[in-house]
């Protein structure tokens, strides 16, 4: 609970520091003044953009994932500023990167939704980043974000297992509780980072199950085991 207020706090602070100094913008990234929002140029340019389609396929079900950029240099930066250090202007960059390539794809989906963390994880964070980035690219293309997918299992952390342990640890892991937003539906499923694609398949899937029409998967990043 005490993180979690804090991390909102930190967000109420950061709001009121634009108001207040609307013209020292400094780049999240080199921390230099800019006169653009959040990230400078020089930093922005470096990020990597990824033009994959990632197919993810187990067993007669495939869906079609689309990592916004790859998982290194700066885009690592930043999600890991956003995963771990609750710096939600990272965040906004990611976002705005995420909007720009979900307009780039042009799919037609009816609703946003995202990866569910963990109740152990939210309550370690006081956020869930990849909810973050739903909220925030809802808001850009004026298309409504629900709530409809939990963690009812607290899975390992996927970081150091195997392609094969990552596909095991996650399965069975998420549920839908919100199926009547889900039926006939065509869905944006948002996720931070894209690796085997076993959590994005899993949620995809648990989708598919509760009636969905079609679901795409978009994320902020791609990167390997």
């Amino acid at each position: 609970m005490g993180t979690r207020i804090f991390n909102y706090i930190k967000y109420i602070i950061e709001c009121i520091g634009e108001v207040i100094y609307p013209y020292e913008n400094k780049c999240v990234i080199c921390e230099k003044y800019i006169e653009e929002d959040l990230i400078c140029k020089e930093c922005l340019n470096a990020i990597k953009h990824c033009s994959d389609v990632k197919i993810i396929e187990k067993g007669k079900n495939c869906f079609s994932a689309f990592p916004t950029c790859y998982y290194s240099g700066i885009m690592m930066e930043l999600i890991l500023n956003l995963k771990y250090k609750g710096d939600f202007k990272s965040g906004e960059v990611i976002a705005n990167l995420m909007c720009r390539k979900a307009k780039e794809i042009n799919i037609n989906t009816d609703i946003i939704t995202f990866v569910p963390s963990s109740k152990k994880s939210y309550k370690k964070r006081g956020y869930n980043q990849s909810e973050y980035l739903a909220r925030n690219i809802s808001k850009s293309i004026n298309i409504p974000m629900v709530h409809c997918l939990k963690k009812n299992i607290n899975t390992k952390d996927q970081i150091g297992l195997n392609r094969i342990e990552r596909w095991l640890n996650v399965k069975d892991s998420f549920k839908v509780y919100n199926e009547r937003y889900v039926e006939n539906k065509r869905i944006l499923l948002i996720d931070d980072v894209l690796t085997t694609g076993a959590t994005s398949f899993y949620c995809a899937n648990e989708l598919k199950k509760s009636g969905a029409k079609e679901i795409f998967i978009l994320t902020a990043a791609k990167s390997d085991v």
